[in-house]
């Protein structure tokens, strides 16, 4: 059986995956990418700040108040998606604990 594993992990090595969409860059990107697609983070507490910035973005131009939004919102992205992949690297960890505890 390691002989079949051995040439699993060396076809592995040579092949670059195919992602199907342009941001990914590992299979914890895409994993990230769907399950935020499917699960968007949404509550009272977002919304009512996007407001306050809505208020404060008024007086701008729409170049200006377009700019500010967007790096507001990648920020947003940024923190959403470093979340996403600390948590999967945490419980790959915790996996990792429970099966070989620490005596």
């Amino acid at each position: 059986m390691n002989r079949y594993i051995e040439h699993l992990k060396s076809f592995l090595a040579e092949q670059a995956p195919t992602f199907r969409f342009n941001d990914a860059t590992s299979i914890m990107d895409m994993l990230c990418y769907y399950y935020c697609s499917a699960n968007p983070v949404d509550n009272a507490v977002i919304r009512c700040q996007f407001k306050a910035l809505n208020d404060l973005v008024r007086p701008m131009t729409v170049a200006e108040s377009d700019t500010l939004f967007n790096m507001v919102s990648e920020l947003c992205l940024s923190y959403e998606r470093q979340a996403f992949l600390d948590g999967l690297q945490a419980g790959m960890h915790l996996f990792l604990e429970l099966e070989n505890p620490i005596p």
